[in-house]
């Protein structure tokens, strides 16, 4: 489950505080971080923790033309996830994709940039809280 999991875990949050809140409206591309996660099995059981302990990135790429999430190149590794949807509707960016038998799910907040995700595959569940900003474009 790592794998995609590393690239998805880093876009996440639950509920954003002004602190952290950054409007993302009409952004083409967002630089994400998880700050909160739980992993839930099929038995009901859960336990929280920190993203990291489950190998996340501590920063992840959204290219919204490109349609893929990638890891930064400070992170000195080289993972990329294709999204397979992406609809807008609202305050909300919603993403969804597969990849490696996993299937995620992402919501953004355009309004304060908090964000929520989901990795699932059969049995196992990680959810992941977090906040994204726009990516100022190099001139």
């Amino acid at each position: 489950m790592r794998p995609i999991l590393l690239v998805v875990a880093s876009l996440a949050l639950l509920v954003a505080t002004p602190a952290f809140s950054d409007d993302v409206t009409g952004a083409d591309q967002l630089l994400c971080t998880s700050v909160r996660a739980t992993e839930c099995f099929a038995d009901g059981s859960c336990l929280p923790g920190n993203p990291e302990e489950w190998g996340s990135p501590r920063f992840v790429e959204v290219d919204f033309k490109e349609k893929m999430l990638r890891t930064t190149k400070a992170s000195g590794e080289d993972r990329s996830t294709p999204m397979k949807s992406i609809e807008r509707e609202g305050d909300r960016i919603f993403i969804q994709g597969v990849q490696n038998s996993r299937a995620f799910s992402i919501v953004i907040d355009q309004d304060s940039g908090s964000t929520s995700a989901a990795v699932v595959l059969e049995g196992h569940l990680l959810a992941l809280f977090g906040y994204c900003t726009p990516i100022e474009p190099n001139d």
